[in-house]
């Protein structure tokens, strides 16, 4: 018999701790609460991140907000929604700063 016959059991019994470990953690890295904001024009995921990552590294906040939204790479979309992983109180967000265009 080979090992792998041998130890089926003990190789499935990895193979499922293995997997919820995966589930588990990728459960508890990303927060359970999300907001959702419009991207305006000129913003980019680093300013965000300035505003909305609070005490988490940017670069984590970033890694985060493209898991997500599914996002491939950090461009994003004037007029689009993207979610966003609420780490702060969120009435920051209410008090964001829309600045207006010549003639508005």
């Amino acid at each position: 018999m080979t090992v792998i016959q041998k130890n089926k059991n003990i190789i499935a019994a990895f193979v499922l701790f293995t997997v919820l470990t995966f589930v588990l953690i990728q459960k508890f890295s990303l927060p359970q609460d999300v907001i959702e904001i419009t991207i305006v024009e000129g913003d980019t995921l680093t300013q965000l991140a300035e505003r909305y990552s609070g005490d988490i590294p940017s670069e984590r906040w970033i890694r985060e907000v493209a898991m997500l939204n599914n996002l491939s790479d950090s461009d994003i979309i004037a007029g689009d929604e993207l979610k966003l992983p609420a780490y702060f109180n969120a009435e920051f967000d209410e008090n964001r700063l829309v600045l207006a265009e010549d003639g508005e």
